[in-house]
């Protein structure tokens, strides 16, 4: 079992201050309504578990793909680009945490934080093309070409809605919006080659590229959303990389007791292991959960190298 490392262990340069500077615009401190909010959460996740395994064999209660399309079609229709801008940070927030420290903070700055561990990845492998699955709204690569003009970016998603949204932002815009290049944890090279990412629509199980189509897959919280479909979904990634993988997502190692594990079984989210990866023709280098995280499910960052 590969161990979890702290992320100063790791070979991108990532420091903890730097994490802290890009997490602090969306953090409000407020350790009394943290507990009070997280004692609350705490009684809905042991009824939503209780029920879960009372009655999960239903159909209507399993996160099949049509339930996930139907939920993010209409979350990716709600959202705003305007929401990243660090002058009107969501008033919405949840409860954060990263050791000992306990924030109420917008999920903009988990975002902007991954993003970061996106760039690092990218600067030590120096791909050429990148395919992220489940790219949503496609924040992620509209940032990442910027940085990187020069690699050849590519999205899908399983809604509709989200690469329409992306493909909204390079329609009505020449450069990458100033609130957009503002969000992005490090300066941008070229503010015009977010309009060169291909955004399109389809399913994780049954990738439409050809094996060995990208230099590096990656997936941020989209795995979580897939655990009907994840030995399809870590074989199609395995099929298309020609590589590396890395993946931010809930594995089991870092969600295996407590809260957490209750909150995954009730949300029917994603149960694999990082320890599953090899059986999938993955080969995990280095995995972390050191990070900002939500105080119900611990995402682990994880570089595997395929083949």
């Amino acid at each position: 079992m590969i161990p979890l490392s702290p992320l100063e262990d790791l070979p991108l340069g990532v420091t903890r201050l730097e994490v802290e500077r890009l997490f602090a615009p969306f953090v409000k401190t407020d350790d009394e309504a943290w507990a009070h909010r997280f004692a609350k959460r705490n009684r809905k996740i042991w009824r939503q578990y209780l029920d879960r395994r009372l009655f999960g064999w239903r159909k209507q209660s399993q996160r099949r793909k049509s339930a996930v399309a139907r939920e993010y079609n209409n979350e990716w229709l709600s959202i705003d680009p305007r929401s990243y801008s660090l002058d009107a940070v969501p008033d919405k927030r949840s409860l954060w945490q990263w050791g000992n420290q306990l924030a109420l903070a917008s999920n903009r700055g988990g975002t902007r934080v991954r993003q970061l561990l996106l760039v690092r990845v990218i600067e030590l492998l120096k791909p050429k093309r990148v395919l992220e699955v489940g790219c949503g709204n496609g924040i992620n690569l509209l940032l990442l070409a910027g940085r990187f003009p020069e690699t050849e970016f590519t999205g899908i998603d399983l809604t509709q809605e989200g690469p329409a949204a992306a493909q909204r932002v390079q329609q009505q815009n020449d450069l990458l919006p100033t609130h957009l290049q503002a969000f992005a944890p490090l300066s941008l090279h070229d503010p015009a080659a977010f309009k060169r990412v291909t955004f399109r629509n389809g399913d994780a199980s049954a990738l439409p590229f050809a094996d060995k189509s990208f230099d590096l897959v990656i997936t941020v919280l989209a795995l979580e959303q897939m655990e009907r479909i994840r030995d399809q979904a870590l074989n199609e990634i395995a099929r298309v990389s020609a590589g590396h993988a890395f993946m931010i997502e809930p594995f089991r190692e870092a969600n295996a007791s407590g809260i957490a594990r209750r909150y995954v079984v009730a949300r029917d989210y994603l149960r694999a292991r990082i320890a599953d990866l090899p059986a999938h023709g993955m080969q995990p280098l280095w995995a972390t959960t050191d990070m900002p995280q939500e105080a119900f499910l611990k995402a682990c960052a994880v570089l595997a190298r395929v083949g």
